[in-house]
């Protein structure tokens, strides 16, 4: 039995509406965070204000340091309580012991 493209197109339609139902759309929002790492948590911070985010709240993944921001790194952003009129992110930030 061979495929002839009578049958072939449908099947790639069908395959194409599937693959496009069972995919999750990706948030284009969360494209233009910073990656965490990529820079020193001060910055990230920085960033994240310039992005319109009101209140960004810091998680220390080991105790308050005592060190400045900018020697400590970014291990996690979540946005995930953050909507229209609620602009809050949370970032896991952790420093070197002194």
């Amino acid at each position: 039995m061979s495929l002839n493209s009578r049958h072939f197109a449908p099947l790639l339609v069908a395959v194409g509406a599937a693959t496009s139902i069972t995919v999750p759309p990706i948030a284009a929002a969360d494209s233009v965070l910073p990656q965490p790492g990529n820079e020193n948590a001060r910055d990230t911070i920085n960033d994240l204000a310039a992005q319109g985010y009101d209140n960004v709240q810091i998680n220390w993944v080991n105790g308050i340091p005592r060190v400045p921001l900018s020697q400590c790194w970014v291990n996690g952003i979540n946005t995930a309580a953050a909507s229209e009129s609620l602009r809050t992110v949370y970032v896991d930030i952790e420093c070197p012991t002194t």
